[in-house]
């Protein structure tokens, strides 16, 4: 039964990244199960999921990743998990929820906490800062499964007057439902 662990990695965006740790990944025989990789702030980052053949240890993964990727400024952290399930499970109740507003502190905070007060699962959160003609507005985009038995109606009553409170706006979308 193979390992599984989820892998980190951080530093300056620049072209042969992805190529430097996919080769690594690739000599130990690695499998990428699953990933995201974004640029934040001129920084690649990304997270993934492997899985490692019976006689790889992850420390044997991580060294090699640091050593061969020092020339690039990389930085990784590693952690081994206890279980994976292998599928993505099926986004049930799918529902988009944009935010833009003013750019400050507690934005992301402030509609999260909501979202788990309502027991809705942030599946997906992406955050950007758009400035145009001398304006920045925050912009945030939540995928979320809202629950069947809460009332949607109700969600969009109370996250616009929490978004009125906060001095953004806020819309509730449902998406379609994808199994990826």
């Amino acid at each position: 039964m193979p390992k599984y662990i989820s892998l980190t990695a951080i530093g300056k965006d620049r072209p042969g990244l992805v190529s430097a740790i996919a080769k690594v990944l690739y000599e130990y025989k690695c499998n990428i199960e699953d990933s995201t990789m974004t640029i934040l702030y001129g920084q690649f980052a990304m997270i993934l999921i492997l899985s490692l053949p019976k006689n790889v240890s992850p420390k044997e993964v991580y060294s090699k990743l640091q050593k061969s990727s020092r020339s690039l400024g990389m930085s990784f952290s590693y952690c081994e998990l206890a279980s994976f399930a292998s599928k993505r499970k099926k986004f049930v109740n799918p529902y988009i929820i944009s935010v833009y507003g003013a750019d400050k502190p507690g934005i992301v905070y402030g509609i999260s906490s909501f979202l788990a007060g309502c027991k809705i699962n942030i599946t997906d959160v992406q955050t950007t800062l758009s400035k145009s003609k001398g304006k920045k507005t925050y912009i945030m985009i939540i995928e979320a499964e809202i629950p069947k038995k809460l009332s949607i109606s109700g969600i969009k009553r109370d996250l616009a007057d929490l978004a009125k409170s906060m001095n953004v706006a806020v819309s509730v979308n449902q998406a379609e439902s994808a199994d990826i």
